[in-house]
């Protein structure tokens, strides 16, 4: 059959008008989460999986359907039933392919310029799951009267897109369906290969499922017992994989890609930062030095997060990297009070301030109150301001202490020492 009568007579290039140009517009939408890091880009452009694996299960749904109304495979077998399937679901798998490319070419425009080039393993994982569902529609559609079989993939497609990633109870179910790694990636993260693995064994599992089903069909029993086993081993395998990972799909990135350089801190930064390592060391460097002057030390080693980080951020992050990342335990506790939020609060703004963010950077985004606070403890002598942060960082750490924030507190000859 002519190419152009299997675009004419099949769904797919008829969707394609609507879905290929919908699916870019909705993938430009959602570009706020993406950072100009390949990887992100990749991962987030997933969001659009479900869609597109719903439309072409549908497809595949609604060609077998067709084909088995027209009595086809009744016919002399001048192909076998495999040359048929993929002559017929080619346009499907094109369809399915162009509908990533599509969200993957909006969304990357936050990626433009940065090294490196798009995940191949993140498309290869995307692309299993709109094959697995077109495999599934192929089987679906001739067991369903009429257009049944389109609509139930239509229902079921979108459904396994999206559902189990709402599911808190059991979250390793998103490795399966190739959700568990569309948060992914922060700088120094990339997507999970196991999850990615459990995607494509589930994945494989069904295809391998739906090749025996048409190469040989399920008349016979032992035909019936080799569909049955492809299922049950790819599910098995996938479980396996996917169901320590939990919510977790990403991975720490290879280490070996940061340059590091000076002391104390120890300025790291990545591929995509190369190109300002110079800046950002100089002014992690003076900001550490800052710091240094009133009596605090920074973290050992700084990395971050930002592919192409300001110098505000940079001197906040080396400024501020001595303080605790999460509440104390006391603080976890149901019904614990936590008096060292405020102080929490307050010695952020004074040590970014401190570290040479300057206050129209600094207010916004974060609290005001705090930012005029951490202005009046500046004004203490070196020694002052730093037995104020000693004081107040005890309640940071510890729940029984209540910080004394006031900055008189500490300007006579004991300050510091209740």
């Amino acid at each position: 059959m002519r190419i152009t009568t299997l675009l004419r007579s099949g769904p797919a290039a008829w969707i394609a008008l609507v879905l290929v140009p919908v699916l870019f517009w909705f993938g430009a939408q959602n570009t706020d989460s993406v950072i100009a890091y390949w990887e992100s880009a990749t991962t987030q452009s997933l969001i659009v999986l479900g869609f597109v694996s719903a439309a072409c299960g549908a497809c595949a749904a609604w060609e077998a359907a067709r084909i088995h109304r027209a009595g086809v495979d009744g016919w002399a077998p001048a192909r076998n039933p495999l040359q048929v399937a993929w002559m017929h679901l080619a346009p499907v798998a094109a369809l399915g392919l162009l509908g990533l490319l599509a969200s993957l070419a909006a969304i990357s425009t936050s990626a433009v310029g940065a090294p490196g080039f798009p995940s191949l393993g993140v498309l290869v994982t995307a692309y299993a799951v709109v094959v697995s569902h077109i495999a599934l529609g192929w089987l679906i559609g001739p067991l369903m009267p009429r257009m049944l079989g389109a609509a139930s993939m239509l229902i079921f497609g979108y459904l396994w897109g999206f559902w189990p990633a709402a599911l808190g109870e059991v979250p390793w179910l998103r490795h399966l369906n190739g959700q568990g790694i569309v948060e992914c990636c922060g700088l120094d993260q990339t997507a999970s290969v196991r999850s990615m693995a459990a995607t494509i064994t589930f994945s494989a599992g069904l295809l391998a499922a739906a090749l025996l089903a048409t190469a040989f069909g399920t008349k016979q029993r032992r035909h019936r017992i080799y569909v049955i086993s492809a299922v049950v081993l790819g599910t098995a395998g996938a479980v396996g994989l996917a169901v320590p990972l939990e919510f977790q799909g990403t991975q720490a990135r290879n280490q070996n890609l940061l340059k590091c350089a000076g002391t104390q801190p120890v300025v790291c930064v990545w591929p995509e930062q190369y190109d300002r390592r110079k800046e950002i060391t100089r002014w992690a460097k003076d900001a550490g030095q800052r710091v240094h002057s009133v009596g605090v030390s920074t973290a050992a080693r700084i990395e971050f997060g930002q592919p192409q980080p300001s110098e505000a951020s940079i001197r906040a992050t080396v400024a501020t990297s001595v303080l605790p990342t999460a509440p104390p335990a006391c603080a976890m506790r149901p019904r614990a009070e936590y008096p060292g939020d405020a102080a929490h609060t307050a010695i952020y703004a004074w040590l970014a301030l401190t570290g040479g963010e300057t206050k129209a950077d600094l207010v916004q985004h974060w609290v005001s109150d705090a930012v005029d606070l951490a202005e009046e403890v500046r004004k203490l002598r070196p020694a002052q301001q730093h037995a104020w942060y000693e004081r107040n960082m005890r309640s940071v750490l510890d729940c029984a202490v209540q910080p004394d924030l006031n900055p008189a507190s500490f300007r006579g000859p004991l300050a510091g020492n209740s």
